[in-house]
């Protein structure tokens, strides 16, 4: 094997939670073996690092993605390395663990004529764009910066209403931007607990945290998130979501608002022909549905307009 026959295209089989097994040509086998058991410290035969395979695939990473971990992680298995080589070894796994994509790092050696390395990947569960909706990165349920690629995670745009406009990125870093921290939380709590609670729960395309902290509006028609679910003909609905996961104050719980998720599509299936809603109220979530029924009065409306006139 000649590591200049192969091309970067062929490591881009490094991937999350399994094993990539960078092997050597047959011959080489007993070299290994004697390095091994000699007693000396000796490199041993030299591995190609740019020679890989792989055991299995995470149903998340898409292709765009694995071109983008392939090109993170190239320039480090793109050498060659003694299987017994102790410090390269470890210059491998520093400069892996530095990539933004790489969250952690084993390396094993497989003897007679293998490594093996076991990477855990960042799995990113968020868009982030500028107010004019360029795009800046994606992010993990950390708040991680990650390069930007095209694929169908629900987004967050710096609207300019809720401070500024754009952000520095600085890939492998947490964001300072607390917009950005806020919607990764509500990204990574929509996936793991409330979309498995709701049959056939709709897509999330976007978390708009705007209002955060109140400070564009006080009151309850506008929560500090809101988030936005494809319809069944692709249109966004508008859904009052609350408080940020990590907030001092009272929380509307998950389960209640999967609960109220659920009982809308009961009667709207696949949300047709619905703007808008709230999931926070488990009672009177019929009444903040729009487009509003005919006779249902606006609960955020001005009250004393419905009482007779002594009564006001």
């Amino acid at each position: 094997m000649k590591s200049n026959q192969s091309t970067w295209a062929v490591r881009v089989f490094v991937l999350v939670a399994f094993a990539v097994t960078v092997w050597l040509c047959g011959p080489n086998a007993a070299a290994v073996l004697a390095a091994r058991f000699g007693g000396e410290a000796q490199p041993g035969p030299t591995v190609t690092l740019d020679h890989v395979g792989f055991m299995d695939r995470p149903d998340w990473l898409d292709a765009e993605m694995l071109v983008s971990v392939a090109e993170s992680v190239s320039p480090w298995l793109s050498d060659e390395v003694g299987l017994l080589d102790e410090e390269t070894s470890r210059r491998m796994r520093e400069g892996l663990l530095g990539t933004s994509w790489v969250r952690h790092v084993r390396v094993e050696r497989v003897f007679p004529d293998r490594f093996r390395l076991h990477l855990s990947l960042r799995r990113p569960l968020l868009s982030v764009l500028t107010a004019d909706a360029e795009p800046l990165c994606l992010v993990d349920e950390d708040g991680t910066m990650l390069p930007w690629v095209d694929c169908e995670l629900p987004s967050l745009y710096l609207y300019r209403e809720g401070g500024a406009p754009t952000m520095a990125v600085q890939l492998g870093q947490v964001s300072d931007e607390p917009r950005v921290r806020v919607a990764a939380g509500i990204a990574k709590e929509w996936h793991a607990q409330l979309a498995p609670l709701v049959e056939q729960c709709p897509r999330l395309l976007e978390i708009d945290v705007t209002n955060l902290g109140e400070r564009w509006i006080l009151g309850p028609e506008y929560p500090e998130v809101r988030v936005h679910v494809q319809r069944i003909d692709g249109l966004p609905v508008v859904f009052g979501y609350g408080r940020p996961v990590d907030s001092p104050l009272a929380r509307v719980p998950v389960r209640r608002k999967a609960e109220v998720l659920g009982q809308i599509l009961k009667q709207h299936e696949g949300l047709e022909e619905l703007v808008a809603g709230d999931l926070r109220f488990s009672r009177r979530w019929a009444d903040y549905l729009q487009p509003r029924q005919p006779g249902v009065p606006d609960p955020n409306g001005p009250w004393k307009e419905l009482l007779p006139p002594e009564g006001r």
